[in-house]
């Protein structure tokens, strides 16, 4: 493996200036000068390849270090070749995360402002009760699975992609269960023990809670990016929090839930970013790629057919909505934008879905 390369500083002087120190780096930027993102991220986490000469001090289990080579399957040069193409750290992180819930309270306290909970149908208020907090369900169970492959990726840059979704995740569950409770004043009680039993018993959310509980059995890190991250949330996670989440509710008349499935897509389109640049990182290296393509094929085989199945059964909320909506536009729709992410990680020929709802 080449060793990264190295900055020094020969000015002549003897001084560090500001600039000296700013540009001394033991990591090639993706331009020309290194961006705030790759200062704060880059080589933070230690690596026996890059800064450790003498193997790792500290193992586990007498054989697996605090990083281990055999976390996953796939293989590149160098993980920290790899970048957020957004240069999320945790100053934006959280930077982003108030903006999305000062976003949610202000859509509610102007709902409280404008007299808005008074027109929701009485319908749907009760779809609400039972259905509203189940997704929360899903979020939190895609968090541990999430949070858990944070630990083993190999390099800082993935890291902090990885658990900051998981932040997200774990944020969007919480202001489902805040939303609930942000209703109770005007409609009574939201049981979080409803949406228990029926993420647990209705056959509609039973393919979800297989693939979600399923998702702890994998012990390959770069397993559960592709399981989630292009299985899972381009197909099941989007009909969730935009086709149930937000137009569902419009067809109803609530224009004050689809606030959080607004925020949910937001947070989405940076993961799904983010992805498409691993998939390309890994599928990409120059000696290792082709094999790559044949681990992430069959992860795609497993996984995608359980996502189709959670994509069926939730066909069968329509028939529960007060005010119906086309299930098969809705499908199409979300057909449509998974492509298009495929195509950008370069998996799209890796994919087999129909064009129908799944039967």
């Amino acid at each position: 493996m080449t060793p990264p390369p190295v900055k020094q500083i020969k000015d002549g002087t003897g001084a560090r200036s500001d600039d000296n120190e700013r540009t001394f780096n033991y990591f090639t930027p993706v331009k020309r000068r290194a961006s705030v993102y790759e200062d704060v991220t880059v080589d933070t986490q230690p690596s026996i390849h890059r800064h450790v000469d003498r193997g790792w001090q500290l193992s586990f289990d007498g054989v697996h270090g605090v990083w281990s080579d055999d976390s996953t399957r796939l293989e590149v040069a160098d993980w920290y070749d790899f970048r957020d193409p957004a240069g999320w750290w945790e100053r934006t992180f959280y930077q982003v995360g108030s903006q999305s819930e000062r976003g949610i309270d202000s859509a509610v306290r102007q709902a409280n402002v404008d007299g808005l909970f008074a027109d929701f149908d009485p319908a749907w208020v009760e779809f609400l009760r039972v259905n509203l907090q189940v997704p929360a369900f899903v979020q939190h169970g895609l968090w541990l699975a999430v949070a858990a492959t944070g630990r083993d990726t190999l390099s800082d840059t993935l890291t902090h992609a990885v658990v900051m979704q998981a932040g997200l995740k774990q944020r969007f569950a919480q202001s489902i269960v805040l939303y609930a409770l942000d209703l109770e004043p005007h409609f009574g009680e939201f049981p979080m023990d409803t949406a228990r039993e029926r993420w647990m018993e209705h056959p509609a959310w039973q393919p979800t809670r297989r693939f979600v509980e399923k998702l702890r059995t994998i012990v390959d890190w770069g397993e559960s990016i592709v399981a989630i991250n292009l299985c899972f949330e381009p197909l099941v996670g989007v009909l969730i929090s935009r086709e149930l989440g937000m137009r569902a509710a419009s067809a109803n008349g609530d224009t004050v839930t689809p606030t959080i499935g607004r925020v949910a897509q937001l947070e989405w389109q940076w993961i799904n970013e983010w992805t498409a640049d691993f998939a390309k990182l890994v599928l990409g290296d120059a000696e290792h790629g082709e094999r790559n393509r044949e681990l992430v094929a069959g992860w795609i085989d497993d996984w995608m057919p359980l996502a189709l199945e959670a994509v069926q059964a939730l066909a069968g909320m329509v028939d529960e909505l007060p005010v119906a909506i086309d299930f098969e536009a809705s499908w199409e729709r979300t057909l449509r934008d998974a492509q298009t992410i495929w195509a950008a990680a370069g998996v799209a020929d890796l994919v087999s879905v129909p064009t129908q709802v799944p039967a």
